[in-house]
């Protein structure tokens, strides 16, 4: 079927290469400009980081390597060229439009993906209320500490070696204790950033591909001091049966005034030593950041 003849507007051999030239080009930067609109409406909800974890899980399997977030944006672009072919608007706004739709329908194919919340740290474990009860004086790396944690007793606080506190039948699983530096401090309160996108953090374990939102979480703790941000969570085993000692997890923490950081850690069953990211102020805006690198988690 010749191009024009589904409109019945005007006989295939009217639309010349450089019509169809532009329909596509219309067609394209429809699906740009919508991509715009989702990436700062949907914010980390947008489905284009599922696409992008799609596409580069592709490219690596080739050995091409991941492709960043940049490149998805110019794939659904082609193929929202591609379309009118197909569909054959017959004006440039129609195509405009068009481009708009099919990337409307194409995000209907890859649900968000927030990441699932971090779970608690179990019983042993310096925890948010634990770093709050601090008393006077007492610093919270003393109760974050490689050798010792603080637990409140019957007279007061004390500081207990972390064997102690934690219990045989609580090992099972990878207790993990970050801190994520900021040598500038955070722009403003840690809880603002997240809800404006202007923090945000995945934990991936390689091993079981399951993926964690470290600033979402369900009884994971987490507390803002001193420029830093102290998180401890235990993460499980996913299958006991098969004597898995360690696991590699990857870390990736986006903050504004900040260069996206992403770090990769060896965990083995029970406490692990604390993880240390250090982030590096500067770098370009993180929407511009964000579009230079693949996102694979």
């Amino acid at each position: 079927m010749a191009y024009g003849e589904r409109s019945g507007r005007r006989a295939g051999g009217e639309y010349s290469a450089f019509d169809k030239i532009g329909m596509g080009l219309a067609a394209a930067i429809g699906i740009a400009v919508a991509t715009a609109v989702d990436l700062v409406q949907s914010d980390e909800t947008s489905a284009l980081f599922v696409f992008n974890k799609w596409v580069s899980k592709l490219t690596d399997t080739l050995g091409v390597g991941g492709v960043p977030l940049y490149g998805v944006v110019l794939l659904l672009m082609l193929i929202g060229a591609l379309s009118i072919l197909y569909f054959q608007p017959i004006t440039f706004r129609g195509a405009f439009v068009q481009g708009f739709g099919v990337l409307a329908a194409i995000m209907t194919v890859a649900p968000s993906d927030l990441g699932a919340p971090l779970p608690g740290s179990g019983e042993g474990v310096a925890t948010t209320e634990r770093f709050e009860a601090l008393p006077e004086g007492q610093d919270v790396e003393d109760a974050f500490g490689d050798e010792i944690n603080y637990r409140p007793g019957r007279n007061g606080a004390s500081l207990y070696p972390v064997a102690a506190v934690i219990q045989p039948e609580q090992v099972g699983g990878y207790t993990i204790r970050m801190k994520i530096v900021f040598p500038e401090g955070l722009e403003e309160d840690m809880a603002s950033m997240i809800r404006k996108g202007h923090l945000r953090g995945r934990l991936h374990d390689e091993t079981t591909g399951r993926t964690y939102n470290l600033f979402r979480n369900s009884g994971a703790d987490l507390v803002y001091r001193n420029n830093t941000i102290y998180i401890v969570t235990r993460l499980p085993d996913v299958d006991p049966q098969n004597d898995r000692e360690e696991t590699t997890l990857a870390a990736r923490v986006e903050a504004a005034g900040y260069k996206i950081t992403e770090e990769r850690f060896s965990a083995r069953e029970g406490v692990n030593p604390i993880w240390e990211i250090q982030m590096t102020p500067g770098g370009a805006p993180l929407m511009l950041q964000r579009l230079q690198r693949p996102y694979r988690y």
